[in-house]
């Protein structure tokens, strides 16, 4: 009897509404996932150092807590930092934009006179939209003021969630053997190793690397005497996790800047020079020594997932969308019907890159199709096995 086999458009309509309601319910239930996923990818982090001291004789507990305990007051002497910088720039606004109105009548003005060209209206209105920051310093501190309530919820909700990650760990790794029940356990604790390496060298390697190149950045800035080094410096450095647009970008907030807080031409271009230098000395030499090549993501799902749960979480989806592709990419590599998506979201290989990739491609393809195919002594049957015709009998 022939299995049943059902027809595409069902497969297809079935995996759309199934994606579709993945995305509803991770939109709807931010509030709830987000925390949870902050909380794996820093209990995983911090892993290594419980273990640590667990092997020092500290309990499971003890241990745990401690090093959260650590994490925790060094994260929010980082966020204390920020903030104050943060809060400065707000004080700021209104000379940075009477900054920006002057510079923008100077160009009117050039165009103008050197160009022959009127001034248009498209400068009045961003004149117009650029003046309505001087009032948006009282709109921040309202909008702060909202999201306070859920920042401090998740500053306590996610050292306890982690806490009893860690707590439980071997807990949570029985369940997924009763679960995959199927599965080889030796293939679950493979993927679930993967998975931990992925996270630790991505997030571990790229929070070092942003911390290193921000150092340098904001060194770079503040001799160069750009105004808010320490908070442009940063910026600009979490701004790489964007693979060639978010240099981009950074360079442009770094050039606006540094042409608002300047009061000489050759600064901006000095540190729009120097922010380029920092980056490919990061690209080439700091981040593949610190990160490596544990997260094999091309630059076009990089940046297609980034904003993707950019618009999905907003910032904190920033942060997340890397990690989580990174360990969908590991269950897919160990699914095999799962195998073609984890090759997408790969990097290409160099052969994919040559100029006679496609000729390529084939031959490698007819070499595979060749290699399946049943010997020939296979295919015909045997002249023993096979009884005479009927006919000669």
């Amino acid at each position: 009897m022939m299995p049943y086999k059902q027809p595409y458009i069902l497969t297809f309509a079935s995996i759309l509404i199934s994606v579709v309601l993945l995305v509803l319910v991770l939109y709807y239930f931010e509030v709830v996932i987000v925390p949870l996923l902050f909380s794996i990818i820093f209990a995983v982090m911090i892993f290594p150092f419980c273990s640590w001291l667990e092997r020092w004789n500290f309990s499971k507990g003890m241990a745990a807590f401690t090093i959260i305990f650590i994490a925790t007051i060094l994260l929010c002497f980082l966020g204390y930092i920020l903030f104050t910088q943060v809060s400065i720039f707000t004080e700021s606004i209104p000379q940075i934009t009477k900054k920006i109105n002057l510079l923008i009548n100077d160009l009117r003005d050039f165009a103008a006179h050197k160009l022959s060209i009127k001034k248009s209206v498209v400068a009045e209105k961003i004149q117009e939209q650029i003046a309505q920051l001087q009032n948006s310093s009282g709109y921040m501190a309202t909008s702060m003021l909202t999201v306070i309530p859920t920042l401090l919820i998740n500053i306590f909700l996610i050292p306890l969630y982690t806490f009893f990650l860690i707590y439980y760990r071997h807990f949570f790794i029985e369940f997924f053997y009763k679960v995959l029940q199927r599965s080889d356990k030796e293939q679950i604790d493979v993927v679930i190793q993967k998975m931990e390496l992925v996270i630790k060298g991505y997030l571990f390697g790229q929070f070092l690397d942003i911390l290193i190149i921000g150092a340098a950045n904001a060194i770079a800035l503040y001799f160069i005497g750009v105004g808010y080094p320490i908070i442009l410096g940063f910026l600009i450095a979490t701004f790489c996790i964007i693979p060639y647009l978010g240099m981009i970008a950074g360079s442009l907030v770094a050039l606006l800047v540094a042409f608002v807080t300047t009061d000489t031409n050759w600064q901006p271009l000095t540190a729009l020079t120097v922010l380029w230098i920092i980056h490919i000395i990061d690209s080439n030499f700091v981040a593949p020594m610190i990160i490596g090549h544990k997260v094999s993501i091309n630059p076009l799902v990089a940046i297609f997932v980034l904003f993707l749960f950019g618009e999905l979480w907003g910032l904190p989806g920033l942060f997340l969308a890397i990690p989580l592709t990174a360990i969908l990419k590991v269950i897919f590599d160990a699914i095999p019907g799962l195998h073609p998506y984890g090759f997408l979201l790969g990097e290409p290989e160099k052969y994919h890159l040559k100029k006679h990739s496609f000729h390529y491609l084939k031959i490698l393809q007819n070499k595979k199709e060749m290699e399946n195919q049943k010997p020939i002594s296979e295919s015909v049957p045997d002249m023993n096995d096979t009884p005479p015709p009927k006919d000669l009998i």
